[in-house]
Parts: structure tokens; sequence; C-alpha cells
């Protein structure tokens, strides 16, 4: 959407998503941004977490499963779980 990776940003995109396609899953993500200050805002608001070198700054020097394991850490301090590979195919399987 290019909005930065702020509290009030979210709650816009959500509110648009509400009008337009109410049902449609919401993930964060990122190219090249920090993304870790807006996690505990997102599992607050049930919205899923995308992680790995993507969802990264540019020219960050942490590995793909650094960054997984944060984002785990950050989602569960949120009170949030990650979805297991199961129930991601499910749902993907639910709304394909």
């Amino acid at each position: 959407m290019g909005l930065p990776p702020r509290d009030w940003a979210l709650d816009a995109h959500l509110k648009l998503l509400a009008e337009d396609a109410p049902e449609a899953p919401v993930m964060i993500a990122g190219l090249g941004v920090d993304l870790t200050g807006l996690i505990p805002a997102a599992v607050a608001r049930g919205v899923h977490v995308r992680a790995g070198l993507e969802d990264a700054p540019f020219g960050c020097g942490r590995s793909n499963a650094d960054l997984v394991a944060e984002t785990v850490r950050l989602v569960e301090a949120a009170g949030g779980r990650p979805a297991s590979v199961a129930e991601v195919r499910a749902r993907l399987k639910a709304v394909g």
C-alpha cells in the first residue's frame, strides 16, 4: 500500500479493506523496511505477519532463520502464535 509501518497506517489500511474486501485475509509485509515495531498492533488486530529477508531493512546482515525466529518471538510476546504449515495450507485452500 505504500504507507509507513505505523499503527495509524495499519488502521487506515484495515478501514479501506473493511469497505472493499471485508472477508479478505490481511498480512503485514514490506520490502526493505523494519516491521518489528508494527507486530504488536498487527497481532492485536488479528493481522497476519510475514517474516524473512524480504521483510527486513535493505542491507540487513541477519539470516533468514534469525529474522523468522525474531518475528515468532515478537508475535508470541504480543499474544499471538505462528500458524502451522497445515493451518496455512488449509486457509489458502479455503480462500483460493
